[in-house]
C-alpha cells in the first residue's frame, strides 16, 4: 500500500508557521473502507542531532491482508528543517522480501536492489520517500497553493503534484483540528488523492488514497504523542 506526499512552494500571502517537533514521536493511523475497519499503520520517528529514523510497520485487516503486512524504514540526515533519506528497506513480512534503496548525494544516484530487481536512478531535486515526507513537510514554515516533489516508493520514483483545495476542520477523538486540505496526482495519472495537512506543524492528520486491490482507503491519524501538537 501506498501513503502520499508534498514539497516545494508558492507561499501563502498569509503566514502558518510550523512548529517544531520533538524528537521522539509515536502514531497511529487507522484505516478504513467505507466505515469498515482495515487495521492501522504505526509510524515510529526518532531523531538524534542531524540523524533520523522512521519505522512504520502494518497491521492490516480484511481485505488488505491481501497486500501482505510490510515495514518501512527510512533514514537519513536532516538539514536546517528538511529531510534528506539516504537509505530506505522496505519489508513485505508475507512473502519475506525486502527492497532495499540507497542514495548517494555526492554521485547523485539511486540505487534499488530486491531480489531479482535491480534499478538506478539520477537523484532529482526534492527527493522523498514515503515516510521521511510525512515529516518534510513540517521542513517548510509556510504551505503553498501547490506543491512537487519525488516520491521513491519500492521501485518506483514518480512526481507528485499537489494543489491546495481548502482550509478545514477535522473532526478526531471529540476533538477538532485545524487543518489544509490538498489534492494529490503521481504523474500524469487520473486518479488524485486527498491529504490534509494540520496547520499547527504540517503532519499528515488524513488520508484518502486508492490502492493496487481497487480499494479507496481512509488513512485517519487516532493516537499518539503528537495528537495535543496538532
Amino acid at each position: 500500500m501506498r501513503i502520499w506526499s508534498l514539497i516545494f512552494s508558492l507561499l501563502l500571502s498569509h503566514s502558518i508557521l510550523a512548529k517544531n517537533l520533538p524528537d521522539s514521536i509515536d502514531i497511529t493511523y487507522d484505516l478504513s473502507f467505507e466505515k469498515k475497519p482495515l487495521g492501522s499503520i504505526d509510524v515510529k520517528y526518532r531523531k538524534d542531532k542531524s540523524r533520523y529514523k522512521i519505522i512504520a510497520s502494518s497491521n492490516f485487516l480484511g481485505a488488505m491482508n491481501l497486500l501482505g503486512n510490510y515495514q518501512l524504514i527510512s533514514s537519513g540526515h536532516i538539514k536546517g528543517k528538511h529531510y534528506f533519506p539516504d537509505t530506505i528497506m522496505r519489508k513485505n513480512l508475507k512473502k519475506n522480501r525486502q527492497t532495499i534503496t540507497t542514495i548517494d548525494y555526492n554521485t547523485e544516484v539511486i540505487n534499488i536492489k530486491s531480489e531479482k530487481k535491480i534499478k538506478e536512478y539520477q537523484l532529482k531535486k526534492s527527493t522523498q520517500d514515503v515516510l521521511s515526507y510525512f515529516f518534510e513537510f513540517n521542513g517548510f514554515e509556510k504551505l503553498g497553493e501547490s506543491h512537487t516533489f519525488f516520491i521513491l516508493d519500492s521501485h518506483d520514483y514518480k512526481k507528485y503534484t499537489y494543489r491546495k483545495i481548502k482550509e478545514e476542520n477535522l473532526k478526531i477523538n471529540d476533538r477538532f483540528i485545524e487543518c489544509i486540505k490538498y489534492q494529490g496526482r503521481v504523474n500524469e495519472e487520473e486518479l488524485t488523492h486527498d491529504i490534509w495537512l494540520s496547520k499547527k506543524n504540517h503532519i499528515p492528520v488524513r488520508i484518502i488514497t486508492p490502492t493496487p486491490i481497487g480499494l479507496v482507503v481512509d488513512q485517519i491519524i487516532s493516537k499518539g504523542n503528537i495528537f495535543n501538537l496538532l
